[in-house]
């Protein structure tokens, strides 16, 4: 949600230390385990880049742009056969 722990805490009116400790849980499982292995899959290098970035309207911002992000970001640890799907991808 792009929410600081503090505010999250404060919508559900649990401690920070609450939400952090869930939020941790929570990242663990999706990030490592069945889950990780079944839902996440790594883009290959040569995946073609999102139609948004080449449309007009998003010019000049884009106009550089070999790729884009939609906001979430999880950190990777790729094989190193796997490496090269993840290059130059956020």
């Amino acid at each position: 949600t792009g929410l600081s722990i503090r505010h999250v805490g404060e919508r559900f009116q649990r401690s920070n230390k609450t939400i952090s400790k869930y939020f941790t849980r929570i990242l663990r499982a999706v990030s490592s385990g069945p889950f990780y292995e079944k839902y996440v899959q790594l883009p290959c290098s040569d995946d073609p880049i999102s139609e948004y970035i080449h449309q007009p309207r998003f010019s000049p911002w884009f106009d550089m742009a070999i790729g884009a992000m939609d906001g979430t970001h999880i950190n990777c640890c790729p094989t190193a056969e796997d490496r090269h799907a993840a290059q130059n991808r956020k």
